[in-house]
């Protein structure tokens, strides 16, 4: 559960176009709050939504700055209020397919992608694999295969992880025994002991 809730955060790519760039999850939640806020008219993201996404992209965009680039050969900026003020257009970077697919996959997209995220942190708060984690897991390939993308193996990992916890939790169920019965006589025995003491005393 820490291993999916981890590479969410780190926004490892969770499906590839066909143009061969890669993208995750909270990539396309951020898209699609950046396109609805233009839609809207809105100049720009207001100041909380600004906010709100820039704290959901930074792991990962640092991540990418400190660890990923650097591997690769790329100069990285560790400089943490560089790294929050350009999460939102790192995040976003790699989403160009984003304008050619029609409305509906767009939301079908962002949905599961919104429930992949919920799933897993609700997972991991809770201590034991959520059916959400699963149902996002389906979502998200389903809007994947409609809108031309490529899982990868870091979504595989997850759904697996996902599958394995519920069945996990499912064989525990069906594990726990169930406690006897009590005996059929059990509440009567007292009640007539007492009035046998009722009898005597008269």
């Amino acid at each position: 559960r820490a291993a999916v809730v981890l590479m969410l955060a780190l926004q490892m790519p969770f499906m590839v176009t066909k143009t061969g760039r890669s993208t995750a999850p909270i990539g396309i939640i951020t898209k699609f709050v950046v396109e609805s806020s233009k839609k809207e008219g809105a100049p720009e993201l207001s100041d909380n939504a600004r906010m709100m996404l820039r704290a959901l992209n930074w792991p990962g965009h640092m991540f990418s700055e400190c660890v990923l680039n650097p591997m690769v050969g790329k100069p990285g900026n560790c400089d943490a209020t560089f790294v929050f003020e350009r999460a939102i257009s790192h995040a976003i970077k790699d989403t160009a397919f984003w304008s050619a697919l029609p409305e509906q996959p767009q939301q079908i997209l962002f949905g599961a992608s919104t429930t992949t995220l919920f799933g897993a942190v609700v997972s991991l708060a809770q201590g034991r694999t959520h059916l959400l984690s699963v149902l996002g897991g389906a979502m998200l390939g389903y809007a994947m295969f409609l809108c031309g993308l490529t899982p990868t193996f870091q979504y595989v990992l997850c759904v697996l992880i996902a599958v394995l916890g519920i069945r996990s939790r499912a064989v525990g169920t069906l594990r726990t025994p169930t406690p006897p019965p009590p005996p059929a006589d059990a509440g009567a025995q007292p009640a007539s002991t007492s009035s046998k003491k009722g009898s005597k005393q008269k």
